[in-house]
């Protein structure tokens, strides 16, 4: 197996680190899936880089302009791989499209974007109205298919770039970041190469990787959040930079990620809390998860009695990650030194900073807090600037350094005066027997103003509690303003691509405006 020697993305940028990692070995699969579940298939280097070669021709050929945005749907997917390397290979931003969630989502991320080019699945241009949508945006169109062959086409209709208007060039950036879209409409932050290559070189030091030489690595990253998701896009590019090679996933099963793990030896893995739940659900065996030495989650609120009985069952240590919509390469986590020292007695922390990140925690005026005390969570790292930047989290940090999340600031319930945080009343109800899951939102009350409400999972065969149950059980762990006025048990809680619980979705389902 070739070897690259020196830090590429250090000497050229991240284009060149690429174009090195696609280089060492073309016959070594890179992209492993199971496509429709008739079987597991892959792509290899060398196809992926071809792919994405027929790609970039098209591109130059119809005369795209270099620095504008460019569309990727961004699937699961071995075809949607070889597009996001095309594009990042060769300089180009990639604002990524949200794949069918229902048959208007594509159709409104052409629409609003109006880009000079698209390259979708085959699937997605076959939907209806897609085509139209695009042309309407005055968007070059180009579909991509299959494992093995790869297959690269023009779309039929849109062959070439319409009249627009497009959206502005924006030269130096890599790709778009979407909010996971838990409180409303996903937002879209643009990441820079001088911001996106430190954090895939501190991630890929957290990772116990080495700089001076690049190497295909053995063990598959094992990629199950959407593309369109945050995390996913970073774990699809972190993989990239890596040089490792990708199992991929468009939706997780829990018997088929336990077969994948133990059919590649994974070392590590990444989950979601709901993924975590789903694995205890099903009552995989611990034999088939042996290569596990460590899980990271983040995403969402990890229950601890969940993260105690998994480890107890199958002995992997979870390791909580934090990151925020601001930043991209996380800002805090668990490491295994820590997870052994500390996870008795600091099982809600999201852990500690990374080395080059530093945190404080502000009143609503941003006066300084001592620790101990719960405010907003700011950040400075020299990777997103000089400056404090604020987040929407309220926090605590410990005299050990450990950070504990205690939900958003504009999720805070405002009960006649009295700030109730959803997340402490939602973690209360998650140890009532009977209870999977819990998400609490407010309702305008025109004597307080608000009032909390709890929308209820229950897991399968458990018999609904009553109201004035659970009423009982809450006033025994907190104050009797923190108690819902409401509680709602629902087939199961909405989600968003990421798995979080989608708020705007809830409200609705509730009635609650």
């Amino acid at each position: 197996m070739a070897a690259v020697q020196g830090d590429a993305a250090g000497g050229g940028g991240l284009r060149e680190h690429l174009r090195a990692v696609f280089a060492l070995d073309p016959q070594a699969p890179a992209a492993i899936a199971n496509p429709g579940g008739h079987g597991w298939t892959h792509a290899t280097w060398g196809a992926l880089g071809e792919a994405a070669q027929a790609i970039e021709h098209i591109l130059r050929e119809r005369g795209v302009d270099r620095d504008a945005p460019i569309g990727w749907v961004a699937r699961n997917r071995p075809a949607a791989v070889a597009a996001f390397a095309a594009l990042v290979m060769n300089g180009r931003m990639v604002v990524p499209l949200r794949p069918k969630l229902t048959s208007a989502t594509l159709r409104e991320d052409l629409t609003a974007q109006r880009l000079q080019a698209v390259i979708g699945d085959e699937e997605d241009w076959a939907d209806e109205g897609v085509v139209p949508a695009a042309a309407n945006a005055g968007s070059l169109g180009i579909s991509i298919g299959g494992v093995s062959p790869l297959k690269v086409a023009l779309v039929p209709g849109l062959e070439r770039i319409g009249a627009g208007p497009h959206r502005a060039p924006m030269p130096g950036y890599v790709l778009e970041r979407l909010t996971s879209g838990t409180t409303g409409s996903p937002k879209r932050i643009a990441v820079h190469e001088s911001v996106l290559i430190p954090s895939l070189q501190s991630s890929e030091h957290k990772s116990g990787g080495r700089g001076d030489e690049l190497r295909l690595k053995t063990a598959p990253a094992m990629l199950l959040k959407p593309f369109s998701h945050a995390g996913g896009l970073f774990g699809l590019l972190l993989a990239l930079y890596q040089a490792r090679p990708m199992v991929l996933f468009e939706r997780f099963d829990p018997q088929e990620w336990a077969r994948a793990v133990q059919r590649h030896g994974v070392k590590s893995a990444s989950l979601v809390p709901a993924m975590i739940r789903m694995i205890m659900d099903a009552g995989i065996e611990p034999s088939l998860l042996a290569s596990l030495r460590a899980i990271r989650s983040g995403t969402a609120p990890l229950d601890p009695q969940l993260q105690c009985e998994f480890e107890a069952r199958y002995g992997i240590p979870i390791l909580v990650d934090y990151g925020a919509a601001e930043f991209i390469g996380g800002i805090a986590g668990w490491t295994l030194a820590d997870h052994r020292r500390f996870s008795a007695t600091k099982r809600r922390s999201v852990g500690r900073p990374r080395p080059d990140v530093q945190l404080k925690i502000t009143s609503e005026d941003g006066e300084e807090l001592p620790r101990g005390q719960c405010g907003v969570l700011h950040v400075k790292c020299d990777r997103f600037g000089p400056d404090w930047i604020r987040t929407n989290d309220l926090a605590v940090l410990d005299e050990d350094g450990f950070l504990f999340l205690h939900g958003r600031a504009d999720d805070a319930i405002n009960r006649g005066g009295f700030k109730i945080l959803p997340e402490e009343v939602a973690a209360v109800l998650r140890r009532y027997p009977g209870v999977r899951d819990v998400a609490v939102v407010g309702r305008s009350d025109a004597r307080l103003g608000e009032v909390p409400v709890a929308a209820i999972e229950l897991v399968e065969g458990a018999t609904p509690p009553e109201p004035a149950q659970l009423d009982a059980f809450l006033r025994k762990h907190l104050a009797a303003y923190m108690v819902p006025k409401e509680f709602h048990v629902v087939a199961a809680l909405p989600r968003t691509a990421s798995m979080k619980v989608s708020r705007p979705e809830l409200r609705a389902m509730l009635g609650i405006s």
